[in-house]
């Protein structure tokens, strides 16, 4: 996404901002300390609970953008550099904040949830930082912890704005820090973000009740991988519903001067052509003439999502293609919602498909480079 807007050391100070209940962000009053321990570094938004934007005014000038974190504490275990003073340099090129989806994590132990994607990425020379936020909630409260995230990053680098790269959720986590926060973000680049909700969310609200439907399967599964069942687990599920993304876009608009880019997977053996037509970066369209077969675990949501046995509608396992369009669409690529971030653990995405997932993210990554971003 592109934002427009002075960079962080022109600005001086990140305007603190506190999540609400409701999932509004409240900025806090001048001089209040910031969440994690200090001033920041870009003007921020408020956004009210009908989705209003407050302007949080123009920030104080004469702070420096490192005083924003307590002295030697660290963005992430997973950054890529060390804090870097205010004047190193504002972009582009920006760094990249990887958002992750429903039920995702930074890391777990050495299991990433972009497995391998950081390192790769820094291999090529990006700056890459990997948000945590909660896995079960919905993207009003996890948007915030997103946006604090990216404030710190800003803080730390010196940069004037990020580029987000998200998989599923994470796109609407991305999306509400870029209304929040309109002068702090790039580009938001989106894989498989369900932007106007899944059938298997549907689904899941209906059989909350008691179901062993398709959609019940897959969160059963899940929730086997964490042990638990969260207590964000109805918000969560309501936000991905088609009514409840309906509601978050309405509340959420696009921020002026951003550049929003969305793509999607395909399983199940389909080439979906019709549906991903697009005018499609050579990193996507050179897997055009492959198929996935979409694996067990997802079959469930692959099936309920398809309909028509005949006609079906082309999808990933948990969000249909047409769900996926946002902004500028770059196309589809051949894998489910698993095998988008390399899950698990790197392995390959099935038979007779060579599809790889880390020349995708090393190719989209070089191509917002060379835009600019």
């Amino acid at each position: 996404m592109l934002l427009t807007g002075a960079s962080v050391a022109a600005c001086g100070r990140v305007a603190a901002v506190r999540p609400e209940a409701d999932g509004s962000v409240v900025e806090m009053p001048d001089g209040s300390e910031h969440p994690d321990g200090g001033a920041g570094a870009a003007e921020t938004n408020a956004v009210g609970e009908d989705g209003a934007v407050e302007d949080a005014g123009a920030a104080d000038a004469g702070h420096g953008a490192g005083g924003a974190l307590d002295a030697g504490r660290a963005i992430d275990a997973g950054s890529s550099t060390q804090a870097r003073p205010a004047d190193a340099g504002s972009g582009p090129p920006y760094p990249i904040v990887l958002a992750h989806g429903f039920s995702g994590w930074s890391s777990i132990g050495p299991i990433e949830y972009f497995y391998e994607v950081p390192e790769a990425l820094r291999a090529d020379g990006h700056d890459v930082h990997v948000a945590q936020v909660d896995p079960y909630a919905d993207s009003f409260t996890r948007g915030a912890e997103l946006l604090e995230f990216v404030q710190r990053v800003l803080a730390q680098t010196g940069a004037a704005k990020v580029d987000i790269i998200a998989h599923s959720q994470g796109g609407l986590d991305a999306r509400y820090v870029a209304h929040a926060l309109p002068s702090g973000v790039a580009a938001i680049a989106m894989l498989a973000t369900p932007n106007h909700g899944t059938a298997v969310a549907d689904d899941a609200l209906e059989g909350m009740g008691g179901s062993d439907g398709p959609a019940q399967q897959i969160l059963d599964f899940l929730f086997d991988v964490a042990g638990t069942t969260p207590p964000g687990l109805g918000a969560a599920t309501w936000q991905l519903s088609s009514a409840g993304a309906a509601e978050f876009n309405a509340k959420i608009p696009d921020a002026p001067g951003v550049a929003y880019f969305s793509m999607a997977g395909r399983s199940n053996l389909q080439h979906a052509r019709a549906a991903c037509q697009a005018a499609e970066p050579a990193f996507i369209s050179r897997w055009d003439p492959y198929v996935d077969p979409v694996r067990p675990s997802l079959l469930a949501g692959a099936i309920l999502l398809a309909g028509d046995p005949f006609d079906p509608t082309p999808n990933d396992g948990l969000v249909a293609v047409e769900s996926t369009r946002w902004g500028t669409f770059l196309g589809c690529i051949p894998a489910d919602h698993l095998d988008e971030i390399g899950q698990f653990l790197g392995q390959p995405p099935g038979p007779g498909n060579p599809f790889d997932y880390l020349d995708f993210y090393r190719g989209l990554a070089s191509w917002l480079v060379a835009r600019g971003f």
